[in-house]
């Protein structure tokens, strides 16, 4: 169960069985998408392609200052969307390297 910001802890992260990109290292811990463009649900709103109620996250993203000035230090992972139908042709788009997940890089 995510807390109220929307972060999971690692415990649920590890146990959806889905990616996650650690920025420190600029690794995907598996990459179970041959291509995929993985966004947060602030950068699909950026986009126009925003999340739906319920919709599900297809990784995540360790975030290490997530949740610092709180109580709350264990919600580090931000759940990240596919987007790939709805932006991979798309010429305004500008990723950054943890939005993207190929599997040959």
């Amino acid at each position: 169960m995510p807390n109220e910001q929307g972060r999971y802890t690692k415990a649920e992260v590890v146990v959806s069985g889905l990616p996650y990109f650690i920025p420190s290292s600029s690794r995907w811990t598996s990459r179970p998408y041959p291509y995929a463009i993985l966004l947060s649900k602030t950068r699909c709103e950026q986009y126009n392609v925003p999340t739906a109620e319920g919709e599900q996250p297809a990784a995540f993203l360790y975030a290490a200052n997530a949740g610092r000035g709180t109580d709350d230090l264990r919600h580090r992972y931000v759940p990240l969307y596919d987007r790939t139908r709805e932006l991979q042709n798309r010429a305004d788009v500008r990723l950054i390297p943890r939005e993207l997940m190929r599997s040959t890089d």
